[in-house]
């Protein structure tokens, strides 16, 4: 998977047992393709680093290298100092330590947000009163979408918009409203750690690989070097810078946070303030309107059967496409609409492809449930 990180899409399941639903929802399904570019590999050889630069496919460049050289290709890309390693994964950790809450306490947090677009700039609202686990009321508020969420005990509601039908800039946010923690694993090829600044800060940042099948993605993760909390971070198509640090309850978040993937740019304000007394019992009830449900102790999420991919091409450019949709109680895709894409003439046949795909559904304490679902595909010489 490559830099695995700890903030899932919780919005795909308020309601569920916290600690559960941090293992299992949220998820993005990413399939790969079987044939991609040639990676441009870390190695002295000239001639790599040409074959990288001009994208050579491996296709076209098998009849004219032997398996020396592949096997050759194969070190290139999987070296790394084990001591650099440890360094990296040490900062890493560390920074993981600062920002992970070590006690919940009743709170109210409260962000603004505003979405960069070539219309203008569009704002949105999120608050929550959070007592515990399961006691909690959250709203989100973006341009016509406005939802209220509340878990009492084994009771969920939701009052306003369907969350189904919640925008991009929402669903980014219930990922970027949790702190922030991540780790390497075994996809992760750790190459250097460079002295640098982000937003003006001198930071130490860890250059690394992630393979995704025959495809290398070069990223980068940057500790601040005072704070030693994550300023900013490049991996799975995404960059997220964090600064204006501040303390709650012994943790350190950041005040201020940029998001960016493809054309889609985001920015959020956010403070946490800790409430005393007990909090107004009427805010964690639900009015009559509210769509009632159960709080989740166990939730399964959809796992594929039938997942087609596009068919593959004979251009020069691979090239990713984001599919919003929501997995049906019969298994089917729905609702699909385009999250992020840089080729507008592939849309229509990604969504016809993501049309196909077919799920065992996701459950609910044994009963089968509704979930949105991100799919990204990847056309291959296209």
């Amino acid at each position: 998977m490559g830099l695995l990180t700890s903030t899932p899409n919780y919005f795909d399941c308020e309601g569920v047992e916290r600690q559960h639903c941090k293992k299992t929802a949220g998820f993005i399904l990413i399939m790969r393709s079987c044939c991609g570019r040639l990676p441009n590999v870390r190695a002295k050889s000239s001639v790599l680093q040409s074959l990288g630069t001009l994208g050579v496919t491996v296709s076209r460049i098998w009849p004219f290298f032997s398996a020396g050289l592949l096997v050759f290709l194969a070190a290139a890309c999987g070296a790394q100092d084990i001591k650099v390693r440890q360094e990296a994964e040490t900062l890493l950790e560390q920074a993981n330590s600062l920002v992970v809450p070590r006690e919940l306490g009743t709170y109210l947090h409260a962000i603004t947000f505003r979405v960069f677009d070539p219309s203008g700039i569009k704002e949105g609202q999120f608050t929550s009163v959070f007592q515990g686990p399961r006691s909690y009321r959250n709203e989100y508020k973006f341009e016509d979408f406005d939802i209220v969420l509340i878990v009492n005990g084994e009771t969920s509601a939701d009052i306003g918009s369907d969350r189904n039908q919640a925008p991009l800039p929402i669903r980014r946010l219930t990922r970027l409203n949790r702190p922030y923690s991540a780790r390497f694993d075994q996809t992760d090829v750790i190459h250097s750690i460079q002295d640098s600044e982000v937003n003006g800060r001198l930071a130490r940042c860890i250059e690394f690989d992630t393979t995704k099948g025959e495809k290398i993605e070069v990223n980068e993760l940057c500790i601040d070097k005072r704070l030693r909390v994550v300023a900013r971070v490049h991996a799975n198509n995404e960059t997220i810078t964090f600064s204006d640090y501040f303390s709650y309850r012994g943790t350190l978040m950041p005040g201020h946070i940029v998001y960016q993937q493809n054309d889609f740019h985001m920015e959020i304000d956010q403070t946490k303030t800790e409430l005393e007394g007990p909090v107004d019992p009427d805010l964690l009830t639900a009015p009559p309107q509210g769509r009632l449900g159960h709080a989740c102790k166990a939730f399964r999420r959809p796992f594929g059967q039938f997942m087609p991919q596009p068919r593959p091409g004979y251009g020069g450019q691979n090239v990713d496409v984001i599919i919003h949709g929501v997995v049906r109680a019969n298994g089917s895709v729905s609702e699909l609409s385009v999250d992020a894409s840089k080729r507008e003439d592939l849309n229509q046949e990604a969504i016809q492809v993501c049309s196909g795909w077919r799920f065992i559904p996701a459950s609910c304490d044994g009963a089968v449930v509704e979930v949105p679902v991100d799919i990204t595909l990847h056309f291959q010489g296209r």
